[in-house]
């Protein structure tokens, strides 16, 4: 492949490519993952812990996505308290609006590098989000600025791609295959997944207290077939058209190399992986 025909990454087109997907996927996603708090979802309540959040908070939930965040939060906000979610998608936000319904919480269409609030939060919380932000350090500024005098983040990220096989386990043989997959320079899942490049990015924003823990769950990710059935549809449904078009052979090919991935992770007969998820809070 020559160099002119390697797409190069625009992040406009690719917010309306993760908005067009999250509304497809949203649904499935809730129930299977956030609604169910399994896998890297049994990290919501810790993130939450780790904010400090207070009854009278002022919350702001970033890429707050099926709501798993902030019905958390409204656990801890009493009467005075406000939740705030945020999000590109608009089937997930439907979603959220059922899942954490109160009078305290309110939801809003909007991109994370375009908020527009007047007002300051006490807690700001964004889990599994901050990785796919094009420009991170300007939504971290934002945040910074945005958060009261006393104010804390709190952020959850997945590990690094061999820390979290449920994503790497296909992804590798998807990249080894289809090699312009993605433009060069397109945000990962596994971005920082590194302590170092997390505690960086919130250092250059001008957070300070920086707190990171690492925790290890696990997933069962059930059966081979259901495993690979649940992944395509869900986690690669956006680049599975062109996979798919590259043939019957590659498609195979991909797939019995994913089997292999997976092997040291079954137990009988079903694939338990671990799942690596670091959090951090600063102010």
């Amino acid at each position: 492949m020559s160099k002119e025909s390697i797409p190069t990454f625009d992040p406009i087109e690719y917010k309306l490519n993760s908005k067009a997907n999250w509304n497809t996927v949203a649904p499935q996603y809730h129930e299977n993952w956030a609604n169910e708090h399994v896998g890297p979802f049994k990290s919501t309540e810790e993130v939450v812990r780790s904010a400090g959040i207070e009854p009278a908070d002022r919350v702001l939930d970033i890429a707050c996505g099926t709501g798993a965040v902030s019905h958390q939060v409204l656990r801890h906000l009493g009467r005075e308290g406000l939740l705030v979610g945020i999000d590109l998608s608009r089937t997930a936000l439907n979603i959220a609006k059922k899942f954490a319904n109160s009078d305290k919480a309110h939801f809003f269409e909007m991109d994370a590098e375009k908020i527009e609030f007047r007002i300051t939060f006490d807690k700001i919380l964004c889990q599994y989000g901050l990785m796919f932000f094009p420009n991170v350090n300007h939504v971290l500024a934002t945040a910074k600025k945005m958060l009261s005098k006393k104010g804390r983040i709190a952020l959850a990220v997945h590990g690094t791609a061999d820390e979290v096989p449920y994503f790497s386990s296909i992804m590798k043989p998807i990249l080894k295959y289809v090699p312009d997959i993605r433009p060069k320079g397109t945000p990962t899942v596994h971005r920082f997944g590194n302590v170092s490049d997390l505690k960086k990015e919130l250092e250059d924003a001008g957070f300070a207290d920086i707190k990171t823990t690492r925790h290890v769950f696990s997933y069962d990710a059930g059966t081979f077939e259901e495993y690979w059935q649940d992944y395509m549809r869900s986690t690669a449904n956006s680049i599975r058209p062109k996979i798919e078009s590259m043939g019957g052979n590659i498609m195979s090919s991909i797939k019995e190399e994913s089997r292999q991935n997976v092997s040291p992770h079954i137990r009988e007969g079903r694939i338990i992986f671990p799942w690596t998820v670091l959090i951090s809070s600063a102010s």
